[in-house]
Order: C-alpha cells, then structure tokens, then sequence
C-alpha cells in the first residue's frame, strides 16, 4: 500500500514546508510561470508636501536611494552653504526689470543714490562738475564703491600729472622765448617788456587775455605783437623826469644809428681826430653803439 504524503518530521501532514529561509511558492502557480514580488515602498512615500514630492519626480529622485539625494544636498552645501548665506547672488537675465537690476548692483556694492558714493573733491579742487557727472554714470552703469573710489583716483592722478606737464611745458615755453627775445632785443628787453605790460593795461587786456594770445601765436610772436601796438600808440620809451632811460635799443636799432653815424663826417672827425674836443665822447658813444649790437649792454 503507498504512503501518504506528509512531513513525519514537521508532524503536518498534508503540507510540505519549505526550507527555511526561502519564499514560499504559490500553491496555486503554474508549474514554469515566474515567481512575482511585491513592489517595494519609494522613500519618497514619505514626502507629504505636494510641491516638493512633485519637484523631487520630476527630478527623478525617486530612482535613486536616500543615500544618493542625501549626497547630492550635502555637495549643494557645500558651494552654498551656511557659511555663504546672504553673499550670493543670481545673475540678471535679459529680461530683468529695473527693480531688479538696482536689487543685483546695490547687493554687488553700489550706493543706494550716485551722491552717496564716498570719493571726495581732491584737496585744493573746488569745482565739483566733473565728479558729479562720474558719480552719476557709476551709479547707472553699477559700479560698486570700492570700484568707483580707484576709478576715480585714476582720473585724479592722471588730471594731475596733465596739468603738471602743461604747467613744465609753459614754463620751458616762456625760458626758450626770453632768451630768444634777449638776443632780438638785446638791452632793450627789460623796457619792452614793462612797455608791454603797460600797453596791454591801456588796451584792457588781462593777464587771461596775454595768456590766450601765448597759447594762440606761441610766446615770442605773442610778445613781439603787443610790442608792435606799443610801437604805434608811441609808448615805446619810458620817462623818467625829463630824461628818456639810456641804453634801451635793440640791436637793430642801435646798428642803424652806429651807420649814421659813420655816413656823419662831423662824427667820424671827431672820432678818427684824437685831439678833436669831441673825440673821447665819439668813441665812447661808438663803442656804446657797438656793444648794443652784439647784445650787450
């Protein structure tokens, strides 16, 4: 007679018990069909705000372990973490609105207002129009404080160092034309000179007037045209009492007068004749002559 099927050892016949460890097949399964599992829980199961667990699907999120978002916040802190809070910033599209734009530059350090900004008025400069159209254009343009104060020493600097090379180029204009005008002149010089400043102060012209004309013609014509209205108005002598100052010729003039007086046979006479009453005055007036020729007096 055949056995009953049943487990002597389990003490429950009619029932075959598995192996432990091992899942228990479906009684009920075709013979061959695979074994099917219940689907495991998402640990995004646990999100219960509807944003977030939206957001963190379309991200995907829910394919990975904890694990793996939990290392992906952990890099995110450390590019922004608590140690940055509050010191960055979003860059502006093409699309942002002034508010914004004012929002991004006042966080990147520009003042609030262009009179804010804190570069002063250099020391001895009064007028303040160039630095007030800089300040302005900063402020449009972005231009942080820290960055608007170099910007603005830059342009100082180099305002400074133009007005100091205009003022070395004046000066060396001014020795190159009073050493040309001393050779042209001679011992005339120094009473053309004062003529001058007296014939521009009959004819109004101020010191800016001068100046603008040194600039225009270049210092030695500049001199030589107020010398030339001199001339004219008559003024070209100074008296001082009842006596015209000696010994102010220019060259020129005195080599005009040393040929008169060699076409004068009373002059030469007297010159050439050492016993003449008027020899020694001859001579010195001849050598007087001569030397205002050469320059000197």
């Amino acid at each position: 007679m055949a056995e009953e099927a049943g487990s002597v050892d389990a003490g429950n016949p009619g029932e075959a018990t598995a192996p432990s460890g091992e899942t228990s097949a479906d009684v009920n399964a075709v013979p061959g069909s695979p074994l099917t599992t219940e689907p495991q829980p998402s640990w995004l199961d646990g999100v219960t705000d509807p944003s977030t667990k939206a957001w963190a699907e379309a991200k995907g999120l829910q394919n990975g372990s904890f694990e793996n978002v939990l290392g992906s916040y952990h890099n995110l802190e450390k590019m922004v973490g608590a140690d940055k809070a509050g010191r960055t910033i979003t860059l502006l599209g093409d699309d942002a609105s002034p508010e914004e734009r004012d929002a991004y530059f006042n966080k990147l350090g520009r003042p609030e207002s262009a009179a804010q900004y804190s570069v002063a008025l250099p020391e001895g400069v009064t007028d303040d129009t160039r630095l007030t159209m800089m300040r302005n254009k900063a402020h449009e343009l972005g231009i942080s404080d820290a960055q608007f104060s170099g910007l603005a020493e830059a342009d100082a600097a180099y305002l400074s160092a133009t007005q100091q090379g205009m003022t070395d180029k004046a000066a060396v204009s001014a020795a190159d034309a009073e050493a040309q005008l001393r050779t042209e002149w001679g011992a005339a010089f120094e009473l053309k000179v004062a003529s001058i400043d007296v014939a521009a102060h009959k004819l109004g012209m101020s010191e800016d007037h001068l100046n603008g004309l040194r600039e225009a013609m270049g210092p030695v014509e500049a001199m030589k045209f107020v010398d030339g209205l001199n001339t004219k108005m008559g003024d070209h002598n100074f008296d001082e009492g009842e006596k015209i100052i000696p010994g102010h010729k220019t060259p020129e003039q005195a080599k005009e007068e040393l040929d008169q007086l060699t076409m004068n046979k009373e002059f030469m006479d007297a010159w050439m004749d050492g016993a003449h009453p008027g020899h020694k005055m001859a001579v010195e007036k001849k050598a007087s002559l001569a030397r205002l020729v050469s320059g000197v007096v």
